[in-house]
């Protein structure tokens, strides 16, 4: 069974405004993150926070300042 595409939305949105708030995210940041998981399935985005998406973000966050 998918995911409803509005609840898909609200989880994004959800996401996006605690990695903003509370981890301080950058626009590079989330934008990378945002791809990753739209490529790799958009129902990602309602999984667990620390459990999954919390660890991509990190990785993605410590890859972008290796590049710097």
């Amino acid at each position: 069974m998918a995911i409803s595409p509005i609840l898909i939305k609200e989880s994004k949105f959800y996401v996006q405004g605690i990695l903003l708030n509370y981890f301080d995210a950058t626009e590079e940041e989330l934008n990378m993150f945002e791809e990753k998981i739209n490529n790799e399935n958009v129902e990602n985005w309602t999984c667990g926070f620390e459990d999954e998406l919390l660890p991509l973000f990190e990785e993605i966050r410590n890859k972008l300042n290796k590049n710097k």
